[in-house]
């Protein structure tokens, strides 16, 4: 799974074998590299940029990764698309995985995973040093070996006919984990917001098995409540968790400093 040869590791993949917990912070409003030193400094063990729904720049998020690559943290981008004009640029800027959103067949796991590893593991081309390997130079094999073993592909399932689709997913060579947007997921099922429904539990079953299935791990996205978590994490997901956004966390923190203060004049 490691490269000896590289000092840098993707410590979430390596939390994730151990079977320990790992904190991820969605990035959202944030534009410059303090976040992941706030998200360090809070024992998150990652963050995840949703390129998908901000207006983040490429550059923006590339500073953001390669900053959360040295502080020793592991950077995930959420794209739009599944587009080599933007996964590999990514990639090359310090993401150390692409969470490839509505993934609803095959053909496009695949793609994902083609446009996330050199040859002879995908398609993408080498352009240099870059971050994941601590810029230093190397022969393009070796640069191929290490971002096959230290960059994860996530396929993210976010619709009933995703999750029919679940088992052949997750059995494509490269995907590391099925990822399951339960907002979207629960929306589509006509059911919005109700995360222990009992579709809602029997789409998460369904994953979690086709994971297993195929030595996969799947994880719970847009589920903030830690108890609702947990009944999946029993289930068999991975004890992999996104409490919030940063804007979401922020207003959070300043309702609560707020609430406190102005119960001083009562």
């Amino acid at each position: 799974m490691t490269s000896p040869e590289n000092p840098i590791k993707n410590q979430l993949k390596l939390r994730l074998f151990a079977g320990q917990v790992s904190l991820i912070m969605r990035v959202k409003m944030s534009r410059t590299f303090e976040i992941v030193g706030i998200a360090q400094a809070a024992g998150y063990h990652g963050v995840y940029l949703d390129m998908q729904h901000n207006t983040m720049s490429l550059d923006t998020a590339s500073q953001i990764c390669s900053a959360a690559v040295f502080a020793g943290i592991t950077p995930l981008v959420r794209v739009p698309e599944i587009a080599p004009t933007m996964i590999g640029r990514l990639l090359d800027g310090g993401a150390m995985g692409i969470i490839a959103p509505d993934v609803i067949s095959t053909d496009m796991a695949r793609e994902a995973v083609n446009l996330c590893h050199m040859p002879p593991f995908g398609d993408r081309s080498i352009g240099g040093p870059i971050p994941l390997t601590g810029y230093q130079p190397m022969p393009g094999a070796q640069l191929s070996q290490i971002v096959h073993d230290e960059t994860m592909v996530l396929a993210q399932l976010e619709s009933g006919e995703a999750i029919d689709q679940a088992e052949a997913i997750a059995a494509v060579d490269g995907i590391d984990a099925l990822f399951i947007g339960s907002s979207d997921l629960t929306l589509s099922l006509g059911i919005p917001g109700q995360f222990t429904h009992e579709k809602t539990q029997d789409c998460f079953k369904r994953a979690i098995a086709a994971a297993k299935a195929h030595g996969k791990h799947m994880f719970i996205g847009g589920i903030a409540d830690p108890e609702i978590a947990k009944i999946y994490v029993e289930m068999g997901a991975a004890p992999c968790f996104f409490p919030g956004a940063d804007s979401q966390l922020l207003l959070k923190a300043a309702k609560e400093a707020g609430a406190a203060f102005s119960a001083l004049g009562k």
